[in-house]
């Protein structure tokens, strides 16, 4: 070699080139690390990492083979190297200090730690933002049981909190969770400022995204739209320690149980959900329901499974699926059963909740199939569905998964007018009252307001007193003057009385001012008899009812493993039982329209709303139902609101939105839109009011990855057979790169074609249970800006391959193939030679070489199909990929005269899915020539010339000394 010496930081070198070749970050890199031991780094690894070296130091020598067979650590080839090459040993290094890694020193709080008396300034804005006078506050109060403080009080008091003390950290939502007292929160906030908190955004980077066109609401509409199955496991299911399958009574349960079986996983049928269970498949949404009562009651059942296990689940992970069966649609079409429909939103708040699980809802249209089909189905889906997180599965063989598409509404016939009589629960007050003001404003109706407020006279002292701190101040002044102990909760319910007394006056006042008649029942919505008795009065004044509007709805947000069944109940039965009372009491009315106030929680889940969640999914699809039952003749709409400006919404708190980016419906917009939607696009029943959906808090798994996982076995996989390498099968290149996409594409099924890019072979995989049980792989796909960060592991989780998917990849152009001048005949002899391509039958793809040069090489290949391979969920031809690489092999043989290895693929292209249909033309074209390495693409031709693939930067090495064992990457 040309002698130019050695580096100086050789070192350094070699760990910036295993940082490379290895993933490892080179901060955790270090010289006294074995190769193997620590590393992972065989053989094969060893030489390309050499290679490299060399290559950026022309001046290091030819190693030996014999001689580094005996170098354990990356020190010792670092001393060889030098000593080989005759230059002077490093200096000795001073012994390494301990430092935190680059993310714990960027997770540095603005300013050092917490102020000294955070207790005194938590009490300060605790008084400030309640109106609860400061000597009345203690450290042992519950936020809620005393002070009345719920989920969105106390992100305000937190945002105040930071503001004014900008060395606290950022909290963490489902920790904050769990903190019941004021002092608990303090003891937090201390100990997570000391320790460290998120970083800060610098000044470089915008905190708040570009103004949006006008206010940045949206309107969408839930739809179904078909989603191919994409062969790879839910991740969860085959290393399950424990495995549960609800019973739902018809013996689907015991049939699930055995079709996994079959398949090699392991499971039991349980009546409930035991604490120790890691997977959980529950089928209670599959259930026989004659009646109402009994749909409802699915959901309290899904929400005990759930809990049983959430505590786990959250800190561990673990596998959660729900199954129902509204129709295979989720209920979008109207179905019989959509009392049970909350169970799926259980599901997507869990999967936001449980960020470490794997969640998956079906809905499974049963349509009098027998159990053993039926497990059939979803055995399949949970084999073979991958990460989907909503899948539906028809009875014709359809699987759908359900999109959000945003559509603006259009005009229709109007169904309220002056001679209208509408009913509205929870109208009195907040937004509601907004949007039903906005109703008599346009359409003078009649209008009967429910709520569940007594309008009552209040205190001499409240008069003239506007804001909360002042009449908490007011009444409690009273009190003492009197001798009355009070409570703060006492003291915060009597003034929300007043409160709400005056709000529920000021909406009588506007809607009579906008032309509308109206009365004030006071009545709790689930009150039939209350209700019925109401528009009894109502129907002797002004006619039958004729539109029914249900926006009562009540909060208590809790994670899944702390809320209770009473908080539960309340949460779930206002909204469910309060619509079916409301259903009840109009049954025999005219109604022209049925218009629901949902929330976009339904279809995103929602941390701590798993109930919310619940609820209102029953709400959108029990709309759809009965816009059915009515065949189109009842306009029926569930309005899945994000969150609104005003109300709860306290500017700090629409500050802290901001800043996360979720967009706030304006009042005056928000109620526009309600109106426009009775009145608009009948057909569309299920729509979505806010921001986009699927993006910030409220969007279920936002940001965060997928995880599938695959079996590779002889059963399962029986062409790898015949890719051994000295006798043990090992996963060639092209099945990584066809599980990865099809990870990407269950990911992104959007995506038209398949686009990687940095494709590294880390290390290779054999597979050691390969006649036993198979190996168990896992593809995770992880959101990298629009792209997506692939990676194929092992057991252990150990990385073999990683790639990025590119979600915008430009069209791109087949390289030019070789000058046909240039070819030549294959001058070295049979092709499967046993020693440069070893492949057996199913991988001896290459029908004939048609010429060589330096240049390139054309050839003709096989597909997996010709080769026996079995249909499946296939998205490239791996057996054709697999060719390309072999060409080149058998190219970089040609031009350097030896045996090479395969070590990586700068980019892979697809355009068309599947396998191919009949032989495939492939034209390598050679793009670096070195001493011991050699650089390629290879495109991929059907037989009308179109290309079908194209892999790019094939980097191929000469094995050292020629060994007789091939590589088990190729």
């Amino acid at each position: 070699p040309a002698s130019h010496g050695t580096p100086v930081d050789l070192e350094a070198l070699m760990l910036a080139i295993v940082a490379e070749k290895t993933g490892y970050p080179a901060d955790m890199l270090a010289m006294p690390m074995e190769l193997e031991a620590d590393l992972g780094i065989d053989s094969i690894k060893r030489v390309e990492i050499l290679s490299t070296m060399r290559e950026r130091a022309p001046g290091l020598p030819e190693v030996v083979a014999s001689e580094m067979a005996a170098l354990r650590t990356l020190g010792q080839i670092v001393d060889y190297l030098r000593a080989k090459s005759g230059a002077p040993a490093a200096p000795a290094a001073p012994a390494p200090v301990a430092s935190a890694p680059a993310s714990a020193v960027d997770a540095a709080p603005v300013a050092a730690g917490a102020p000294a008396d955070l207790e005194g300034l938590m009490l300060t804005i605790v008084a400030e933002k309640t109106g609860y006078p400061a000597d009345m506050l203690g450290l042992g109060m519950e936020l809620e049981a005393d002070l009345g403080i719920d989920s969105i009080k106390r992100v305000e008091i937190l945002s105040a909190m930071r503001e004014r003390a900008p060395g606290l950290p950022e909290v963490v939502a489902s920790e904050m969770a769990a903190l019941r007292t004021l002092g608990q929160i303090v003891d937090y906030m201390r100990g997570r400022a000391s320790g460290g908190a998120p970083r800060a955004s610098s000044a470089a980077e915008p905190t708040v995204a570009a103004e949006p066109p006008a206010s940045g609401v949206k309107r969408f509409v839930v739809e179904e739209e078909p989603a191919p199955a994409c062969g790879l496991a839910v991740a969860g299911l085959a290393g399950a320690r424990r495995l549960v399958v609800t019973e739902e009574g018809s013996g689907v349960a015991e049939a699930v149980v055995a079709a996994l079986g079959a398949r090699g996983v392991s499971a039991s049928v349980v009546a409930s959900v035991p604490a120790d269970a890691d997977a959980v498949v529950f089928l209670g949404g599959l259930r026989e329901v004659a009646t109402i009562d009994a749909a409802v009651a699915v959901n309290r059942e899904a929400f005990a499974a759930a809990k049983a296990i959430a505590a786990r689940f959250a800190a561990e992970g673990g596998l959660f699926v729900t199954v129902q069966d509204t129709g295979g649609d989720f209920g979008l079409a109207g179905s019989a059963r959509a009392w049970l429909a909350g169970v799926s939103a259980l599901a997507r708040t869990a999967a936001i909740e449980w960020p470490k699980a794997s969640i998956k809802a079906i809905d499974l249209e049963r349509a009098g199939r027998d159990s053993e089909a039926i497990a059939a189905a979803i055995a399949g889906e949970l084999l073979g569905g991958g990460p989907t997180r909503e899948v539906g599965l028809h009875a014709d063989g359809r699987r759908t998964t359900l999109a959000s598409v945003e559509r603006e509404v259009l005009r229709a016939a109007e169904v309220v007018d002056a001679s209208s009589v509408v009913v509205v629960s929870g109208g009195a007050r907040g937004v509601t009252a907004a949007s039903v003001i906005e109703l008599a404003r346009r359409t003078r109706a009649r209008i009967v307001l429910l709520g569940r407020s007594k309008i009552e006279p209040e205190p001499a002292s409240a008069r003239g007193l506007a804001d909360d701190a002042s009449l908490k101040r007011a009444l409690l002044d009273e009190a003492r003057r009197e001798g009355r102990p009070v409570a703060p909760a006492a003291l915060g319910a009597a003034v929300a009385r007043i409160l709400a007394n005056r709000e529920i006056e000021a909406t009588l006042a506007a809607i009579r001012a906008a032309g509308s008649d109206v009365r004030y029942v006071a009545a709790d919505v689930q009150d039939g008899a209350a209700i019925g008795a109401a528009l009894d009065e109502a129907r002797a004044a002004w006619g039958p009812v004729t539109g029914v509007v249900h926006g009562a709805g009540v909060l208590a947000d809790k994670l899944i493993a702390e809320k209770t069944a009473d908080q539960f109940d309340r949460v779930f039965d206002t909204k469910v039982a309060g619509l079916r009372a409301l259903l009840e009491a109009t049954a025999k009315d005219p109604l022209r329209f049925v218009a629901i106030f949902s929330s976009i929680a339904a279809r995103t889940g929602n941390l701590g709303q798993s109930d919310y969640a619940m609820a209102n999914e029953v709400l959108n699809k029990v709309a759809a139902s009965l816009r059915r039952a009515s065949r189109g003749a009842l306009v029926a709409k569930a309005i899945g609101w994000g969150p609104w400006e005003g109300g709860m919404v306290t500017p700090s708190l629409k500050a802290r939105f901001d800043a996360l980016g979720v967009v706030l419906i304006p009042i005056a917009e928000g109620a526009r839109r309600f109106v426009d939607e009775i009145a608009g696009s009948p057909g569309e029943i299920e729509t979505l009011v806010g921001g986009a959906v699927g993006e910030g808090p409220l969007g279920a798994g936002a940001g965060s990855g997928q995880r599938s996982e695959v079996t590779v076995g002889g059963a399962s996989h029986p062409y790898l057979d015949d890719h051994r390498v000295a006798g043990k099968a090992v996963v060639p290149v092209a099945m990584a790169i066809e599980w990865m996409a099809r990870g990407a594409r269950a990911f992104r099924p959007e995506a038209r074609a398949v686009a990687l890019k940095d494709l590294r072979v880390l290390r290779g995989i054999k597979l050691d249970h390969f006649e036993n049980g198979g190996d168990r792989l896992a593809v995770t796909c992880t959101p990298k800006g629009d792209d997506l960060a692939l990676e194929l592991c092992g057991s252990g989780g150990a990385l073999h391959y990683s790639a990025t998917f590119e979600a915008h990849a430009p069209p791109s152009t087949p390289p030019d193939p070789p000058a046909a001048a240039s070819l030549r005949a294959w001058p070295h002899g049979p092709i499967y030679d046993g020693h440069l391509l070893f492949h057996g039958p199913r991988f001896q793809v290459i029908r004939s070489v048609d010429g060589v040069s330096r240049e390139g090489l054309v050839a003709s290949l096989d597909g997996a199909r010709a080769r026996g391979w079995a249909e499946g969920a296939w998205v490239t031809d791996p057996a054709a990929v697999d060719g390309a690489l072999q060409l080149a092999l058998l190219w970089a043989r040609d031009v350097l005269g030896g045996a090479t290895l395969p070590m990586s693929v700068a980019g892979f292209e697809s355009f068309h899915d599947g396998l191919a249909d009949g032989p495939t033309r492939a034209i390598l074209r050679g793009r670096e020539v070195h001493a011991s390495r050699a650089v390629c693409d290879v495109v991929l031709e059907d037989a009308a010339g179109r290309p079908t693939a194209i892999l790019r930067g094939i980097e191929t090495i000469l094995r050292p000394g020629e060994p007789s064992v091939p590589s088990a990457a190729s």
